[in-house]
């Protein structure tokens, strides 16, 4: 277990009275970051409840004082000393928002760590009482610093993280930048230095959470449309939606669209974001960009592992998401179609596979009407001047 980027943030309430809720799509190491802070910060005082174990389940959804008497019993009972009691995949309780707030509101000592794995179970089973009492954490995928520890290659994370440059560095994380682009961040697909064993890999992480946890979960009727669906969005990652195309491709209703790609989103398969805007009702009114949230999953369904700018922009995506770079990501595009691919905090970022250093028309035109320096970001860069400034994609 590495120690994750977004531990700095969760660091800062674990010793308040909030429940802290991470929640993302499973294979996220949702569990193992709880168990490293239960290790690291609570080695005292602290219980381990996986709710993947019917005996655990039957106890939290029947009987919840016998759990608490269970407490006094195995553990030091001190009203005074805090017992904290991590509970992995919570959302498989009848009513988490009833158990959690009564055991929160009646015992003090009592924190705590729960994990999620479903936004839209979230938005069901967790009700309004508990807005208050929790603070909730993305538990992103691995960003590229934490997939070089992954690799065992600490030192150039380091680098990474402090924005070195260095060629003989650069030749190196190219490299892995290469493998993160093709292929992604689950660990057994991390640790494989096997292609062929990767692309098994994928193939069977995609059956079974497309199959298990959206397809049967989610009662979806209209297999073939869906699997084509997705298809579609998989070759489309990084492009702009057009829903009535969609429908009529798929030869379903908007409506039906509309939902499917709300459950994706909610399941963490794809992301949508949107134009930027000094007019919100603007912003919010016109077409998103979709990206696929795992580039090895939307390789596998695009069965192409080859590195095009497609996929090369929508690892951008994914690199400036799970590094926690911004809150906020949208896109730049005018009515007459100057298309930047990324506005970040306002600043401007056209992605090129490899840039030839030709005029960027659409960063000059931002440039001009927000006052804003632009950037290019690159996986092949040249040794020559330009006006713009030149990123690898780890030096952003």
């Amino acid at each position: 277990m590495i120690k994750r980027d977004i531990l700095k943030k969760i660091e800062l309430f674990l010793k308040t009275d909030d429940i802290l809720l991470f929640y993302w799509a499973r294979q996220v190491w949702k569990t193992s970051l709880m168990k490293y802070i239960m290790e690291h910060f609570f080695k005292e005082n602290s219980i381990f409840i996986d709710l993947e174990k019917w005996s655990n389940l039957d106890l939290l959804n029947k009987w919840w004082d016998i759990f608490i008497e269970y407490l006094k019993s195995y553990y030091e009972w001190n009203e005074k000393k805090k017992i904290t009691v991590f509970i992995d995949e919570i959302q498989y309780l009848k009513n988490p928002t009833s158990f959690l707030k009564y055991v929160h509101d009646n015992y003090e000592n009592i924190k705590f760590i729960i994990s999620w794995s479903s936004t839209l179970e979230i938005r069901w089973k967790l009700k309004d009482s508990l807005v208050w009492r929790m603070i909730k954490f993305d538990i992103l995928p691995l960003s590229f610093k934490e997939f070089l520890i992954f690799k065992e290659k600490e030192n150039l994370s380091k680098l990474v993280w402090k924005k070195i440059n260095l060629d003989i560095i650069n030749e190196e994380i190219h490299f892995f930048y290469e493998e993160y682009i093709k292929f992604w961040w689950y660990p057994k697909i991390v640790l494989s230095n096997n292609i062929d064993v990767k692309k098994e890999y994928l193939k069977q992480i995609y059956n079974t959470y497309i199959e298990k946890d959206i397809k049967d979960i989610w009662k979806i009727n209209e297999v073939e449309k869906f699997n084509k669906l997705i298809k579609i969005l998989a070759n489309q990652s990084w492009n702009l939606l057009n829903i009535s195309e969609l429908a009529n491709t798929v030869w379903v209703t908007i409506k039906t669209v509309n939902n499917w790609l709300f459950l994706l989103e909610n399941t963490f398969v794809i992301k949508l974001i949107s134009p930027f805007s000094t007019n919100k009702r603007w912003e919010l009114t016109k077409m998103p960009k979709i990206f696929f949230i795992d580039n090895g999953i939307r390789n596998h369904i695009d069965e192409n592992f080859n590195i095009y700018w497609d996929n090369f922009e929508t690892s951008i995506f994914n690199y400036i998401n799970n590094s926690y770079l911004t809150e906020k990501i949208n896109f730049y595009r005018t009515q007459d179609k100057k298309e930047i691919d990324f506005i970040l905090n306002w600043i401007p970022y056209e992605v090129k596979l490899n840039y030839n250093y030709k005029k960027l028309t659409a960063l000059e035109f931002f440039e001009k009407k927000y006052k804003q320096l632009w950037n290019v970001i690159t996986l092949n860069k040249q040794t020559k001047e330009s006006k713009y400034n030149i990123y690898y994609p780890w030096e952003i």
